[in-house]
């Protein structure tokens, strides 16, 4: 008789592995629900159909609040509590002028409170902040956990009803209360003649607000962005278990040959201190001695090009150092190597100071911009960053401290730089540098006037000033066109209310009010046109 071979199986499983749920335990939905219809109702109230003004401050206060409030006693601690006051502090310069600084700083500042309050778990830092900003990005993913979140029991335990089921309760516990209080209102309203007016009044109003609502689908795609943005800040997805890699410290970088290791990195900085020498020498001969540019090119195109160009390389300079000197000890311990870094370090210097003085140049025989202006502002950070850098190269392998400075350094420039009145200062700059240097009032006034408000309230105070003639003519003639132009600003919605430009609009619609709107001669006159074509070149896609 054959007997059968013993067939292997695979034991039983002691029970069926489960999907993660959606829900933690003991979490319930409703809060999070409750969330995102006030943000939804708030934001649509605040920011559709108006411009950003206070009403960008007011929505940003009430996320921060709510994310405090959703967290409970996690925000009882420095970490959270500094950057939501630094955020407070953001929001009401934001009332007062919106600008790309004051969102930057908004935008950060929030990052860092998510990060903070839902990813504690990991490392402090950028672990934690970075882990926002992969929140944000993976927002509409938010859907589909709401979906899963619905279809579970709102609580665990044996007997818990679904969330369908509480619903209908809810209605069921409700529906007695509505149809009495409908029930005596109609007996209230019969019987007294002012409570049926407003009864009635009531009724119109909201017969007429839901005819005439905003059905269109901008709205409703801006309500899905509202809600999407609701759920991510106040549910978030769950964080990383560990730092993900760019969180992570910078580890040594070890080489096979440490002998070639180091006479690489000997060559590198010989090389590249030689091509600055050289660089810097140019620099010495055409600027530093003569402070004029090369015979047989334009200023201006040897100006742009010599500053975006010693940018990066002075940009890609601390990038190469950085690395180098993230090599083990047994290549960057001879002194030979620190001291080919610490000149280098010091040609980017020059080099840097070379960048001020082409920017320099080019203000003296064109005009400030607020562009030059965040330029020298950008070399001041990478001169603070060849500070740190020293500092890199004298210890070695600090890699993440040095980047952890410098991004502490730019978020420092950004939030003192959102409460500057950047336009107002180079408006006053050009105006009042001639006759600073004795030379008398002389300045653009086609490019002042595309300054904006913020420039407004210096040439009103030079119009004042300056003496009878051309300039002074001019000035008179772009500002009553400009005003013209401004009375779409006045007497916007409280919403894009924004303290500073509100002002100066209203002053210069006040001084223009007696002079009237311009004539078609003097629309004709060469600075209107000169304004004109100079808003068409600032602003390319700009139509008459």
């Amino acid at each position: 008789m054959n007997i059968p071979p013993n067939i292997p199986t695979l034991p039983l499983l002691a029970s069926v592995v489960e999907a993660p749920r959606a829900l933690a335990d003991g979490e319930r939905l409703w809060p999070t629900c409750v969330s995102a219809g006030i943000v939804m109702m708030l934001g649509d109230f605040l920011l559709w159909g108006f411009a950003p003004g206070l009403s960008l401050a007011v929505f940003a206060v009430v996320m921060a609040g709510m994310l405090l409030l959703r967290n409970g006693r996690a925000v009882l601690k420095p970490r959270v509590l500094i950057p939501f006051f630094l955020l407070l502090a953001s929001a009401v310069q934001t009332a007062i002028e919106i600008s790309f600084t004051n969102c930057a700083v908004i935008a950060a500042l929030f990052a860092v409170l998510m990060g903070e309050l839902y990813f504690s778990k990991l490392a402090a830092g950028w672990a934690r902040w970075s882990e926002s900003i992969i929140a944000w990005v993976g927002g509409p993913g938010r859907w589909a956990w709401l979906i899963q979140a619905v279809s579970e029991q709102p609580v665990s335990g044996a007997g818990a009803s679904r969330i369908g089921d509480r619903m209908l309760r809810i209605v069921r516990i409700g529906l007695p209360a509505v149809l009495l209080l409908a029930l005596f209102a109609g007996v209230f309203a019969s019987g007294n003649r002012i409570f049926a007016e407003y009864l009635a009044r009531f009724s119109d109003h909201l017969k007429v607000w839901l005819l005439s609502f905003d059905y269109s689908v901008p709205r409703m795609l801006f309500w899905w962005v509202l809600a999407t943005l609701a759920l991510v800040f106040m549910r978030p997805r769950d964080g990383a278990a560990v730092p993900r890699a760019w969180a992570r410290p910078l580890l040594e970088w070890r080489r096979s040959d440490a002998s070639v290791a180091f006479w690489q990195s000997v060559m590198i900085l010989t090389a590249l201190n030689v091509l600055f020498f050289a660089i810097n020498t140019i620099d010495v001969v055409y600027l530093w001695m003569h402070t004029a540019v090369p015979e047989g090119m334009k200023g201006k195109q040897f100006l742009h090009e010599g500053v975006n160009s010693l940018i990066a390389a002075t940009v890609l300079a601390g990038i190469v150092l950085t690395f180098l000197f993230q090599q083990s000890d047994e290549v960057m311990r001879p002194a030979t190597l620190k001291g080919l870094a610490f000149a280098w370090i010091a040609q980017n210097l020059v080099l840097i100071a070379g960048v001020f003085l082409r920017l320099k140049l080019y203000v003296d025989t064109e005009e400030m911009t607020a562009k030059r202006v965040y330029v020298a502002c950008f070399l001041l950070l990478v001169t603070l960053g060849f500070a740190y850098l020293c500092a890199h190269v004298r210890r070695g392998r600090g890699a993440s401290r040095l980047i952890w400075r410098n991004a502490v350094t730019t978020f420092a420039l950004f939030f003192v730089m959102q409460y500057l009145d950047v336009i107002g200062w180079v408006c006053r700059y050009n105006v009042e540098r001639g006759p600073a240097s004795g030379q008398g009032y002389h300045f653009n006034v086609a490019y002042q006037l595309t300054l904006g408000p913020n420039a407004w309230p210096v040439l009103l105070q030079a119009e004042r000033i300056l003496p009878d003639g051309g300039l002074r003519e001019d000035l008179r003639l772009g500002l009553r066109e400009v005003a013209g132009m401004a009375k779409d600003l006045a007497g916007i919605n409280w919403r894009g209310a924004q303290t500073r430009p509100d002002r100066d609009v209203a002053e210069l619609l006040a001084w223009a009010k007696p002079l009237g709107p311009l004539t078609a001669a003097e629309r004709e006159s060469k600075v209107i046109h000169d304004y004109y074509n100079t808003l068409r070149e600032l602003r390319p896609s700009w139509d008459d």
